[in-house]
């Protein structure tokens, strides 16, 4: 072949490459349904940007999470390196790290984020369902039954679920890649290859569900009709081996962090998780079509009622109808029905982990499968019935329209603490965990009297909990009630002697009424119990410098900092004993340290100015004096005119 031959096919070649890449942005057809999908998705959820934090793991993964609190090198290895509450998703850490860097901890920023990355998933459904060969309508259709679902709430709505919207933007893109890879031309392969095992491995470290993505590759062969043969599964291999890792690494969290037990507090033997898991199966199914009593929590059944014995039939009716329609070769069904159940049943809790036995968030990825059906079944309708067309798309239209209004409703129940926990009480919950969060966030609130009358109704549901009265104890301790707070934390600790925060609050009561010596035998208590626990340490150096015990008190800064080296008020703390012991140097070091975390304590200016000052530097102590004034710390006249 000759050298003007070759180079006529390769640029024959770029320019259909080219054409392929471009050719969506270039039909206006599809920038307008594209434009009308995700403008639609915004209006469904532009009510979730003004939504604060709720107490539902906000605080565990944002709020009080350490790892974030500092974005270095060693924040993001402690990141990658440790779960949150059982759960491996340090990617996601990772964001809300960022975000705090660079935003503080403004509830906006997570919620637009948020909302951004569920547009980014909503595109591209629709583009992996146009490449799944559905019309744009029917794609549009099924994009945006994603995008504005009621059930889709629970993942973009709640801060801590950003794990299910990266997780999802990942996957879908990896989804869209692998398709992309099958249609493309060997010179492409390789490149394509490597870009959705990238999509998948940041997709797995959003969110362990991800690891059901290889399956859902082969369903999509399946529907591509690529022949079923071991080739399929081989070339997968990559995929399976990070799914295997990553899952193993996943149950290991889990059973360490005690989220999977065989004695979970309902008992159920493995026959009757099965059964709990097929009754999980079908509700989601029935959710898709008319979701229903949507709440954060689903807690454990006391006992299984006839439901959960007639959903075995439900599972059932479904595999008939797949086997039927795999003999049919009506491929789209088989599809749909495997994306689906190859996604949901990592999350059917037959493993018992986790507080509730089903949750909305779960559906996230797995409703692609259904609402494929749902898109193309749409579109088989308009096909076979075009008499029906108008009627259909009304129909469509109005559904959609209904789905839209209770999304934004939805958006409503996430605002605050007080908004989540009212709806799961309202909505018949009679476990103590709502009534007892909804009181904590009373308690953030300084409502104490709402929160005392909701801890009690906790205690009322569960009076064998040691939980509601250390809470309500604190209630009392922050009423500044410290007699009556003294009484609940004995209630707790009749009921649970090996929890290190009673011993700890009961501690700081105890000192708070100037009985040191029991104070420090609960405080000492609660270090045989839990030696890591850091804040029986910045307790019981306070009655050390209180009590003039100056060396205790410094040895307990000591090995509170050595568990949380970023906290500015310890480092002020200890400058302040430091000084007391006449060490003005090292307290300028820590002051240094104090001020370089926290620059909004103008105590801390303060300090410094002191030494400063003693030090012969007036001018550095003028404009701590400056800084401090500013935030707000009133200055000794005497003082002031001492450094002039």
């Amino acid at each position: 072949m000759s050298k003007k031959v070759k180079k006529q096919k390769t640029k024959q070649h770029k320019a259909r490459k080219s054409a392929q890449s471009t050719s969506f942005w270039k039909d206006s057809d599809q920038l307008i349904k594209l434009a009308i999908l995700l403008g639609v998705t915004l209006l469904a959820f532009y009510g979730s940007l003004s939504n604060q934090f709720v107490n539902w793991d906000d605080d565990v993964n944002i709020l009080d999470n350490e790892n974030i609190a500092i974005l270095d090198w060693a924040h993001i290895k402690a990141i990658f390196s440790n779960h949150v509450i059982g759960g491996y998703n340090p990617l996601t850490i990772l964001t809300f790290a960022i975000e705090k860097h660079f935003f503080g901890l403004d509830p906006f920023v997570f919620h637009l984020n948020n909302l951004l990355l569920h547009l980014v998933c909503v595109y591209f459904v629709y583009r992996i369902l146009l490449l799944l060969k559905l019309s744009p309508m029917a794609a549009l259709f099924g994009a945006l039954l994603f995008g504005i679902h009621p059930m889709r709430v629970e993942s973009v709505s709640w801060a801590t679920e950003r794990k299910d919207v990266l997780f999802g933007a990942f996957y879908l893109a990896a989804t869209y890649t692998y398709i992309l890879w099958l249609k493309a031309r060997e010179q492409e392969k390789v490149r394509l290859f490597a870009i959705t095992l990238l999509l998948f491995t940041l997709s797995l470290l959003s969110k362990i569900q991800a690891v059901a993505f290889p399956m859902t590759l082969l369903a999509i062969d399946y529907y591509l009709r690529r022949p079923l043969s071991w080739k399929l599964v081989k070339e997968k291999i990559p995929y399976f081996g990070l799914s295997l890792a990553v899952g193993i690494i996943g149950i290991m969290i889990l059973a360490g962090a005690n989220t999977i037990s065989a004695e979970d507090p309902t008992q159920y033997n493995i026959f009757q998780r099965l059964l709990i898991g097929a009754y999980s199966f079908c509700v989601y199914v029935i959710k898709c079509i008319y979701p229903y009593e949507m709440l954060p929590l689903y807690p454990y059944p006391q006992s299984l009622d006839w439901p959960f014995y007639v959903a075995p039939l439900g599972v059932v009716a479904v595999l008939v109808w797949v086997y039927q329609a795999f003999r049919k070769e009506q491929r789209a069904i088989v599809f749909g029905w495997a994306v689906f159940a190859f996604n949901v049943f990592f999350v059917l809790q037959i493993l018992a982990a986790g507080q509730g036995f089903k949750a909305d968030r779960f559906t996230y990825i797995p409703y692609l499968g259904l609402f494929f059906m749902m898109a193309w079944g749409l579109e088989q309708l308009m096909k076979k019935r075009p008499d029906y067309k108008l009627l259909a798309l009304g129909g469509t239209g109005l559904y959609l329209l209904v789905f839209t209004y209770m999304t934004h409703q939805q958006n409503k129940i996430w605002e605050n603490g007080a908004t989540l926990w009212t709806h799961v009480i309202e909505n018949g919950s009679r476990t103590a965990l709502p009534w007892g969060n909804r009181a904590n966030y009373y308690r953030s609130q300084k409502n104490y009297q709402q929160s005392i009358i909701d801890y009690q109704e906790a205690i009322k549901l569960a009076p064998q909990k040691a939980g509601p009265y250390n809470s309500l104890g604190k209630t009392y301790f922050d009423m500044g009630n410290k007699e009556q707070a003294l009484q609940e934390y004995d209630k707790a600790l009749e009921r649970e002697q090996n929890e290190v925060e009673f011993w700890v609050n009961r501690g700081a009561a105890h000192a708070s009424l100037g009985d040191f010596n029991k104070a420090l035998a609960d405080l000492n208590e609660a270090e045989k119990i839990d030696p890591d626990f850091k804040n029986l340490y910045l307790n019981r150096s306070l009655i050390y410098t209180q009590s003039g015990q100056f060396q205790l008190a410094l040895k307990d800064h000591n090995k509170y900092l050595e568990l949380d080296p970023y906290h500015a008020a310890i480092h002020y703390e200890r400058a302040i004993v430091k000084r007391r012991l006449g060490d003005d140097t090292n307290a300028l070091s820590d002051l240094n340290r104090a001020i370089q975390l926290d620059q909004s304590m103008g105590l801390f200016y303060y300090e410094r100015a002191k030494i400063l000052s003693i030090q012969g530097d007036k001018a550095g102590a003028q404009r701590d004096v400056r800084s401090a004034q500013q935030k707000g710390t009133k200055i000794d006249p005497a003082f002031l005119q001492s450094i002039q």
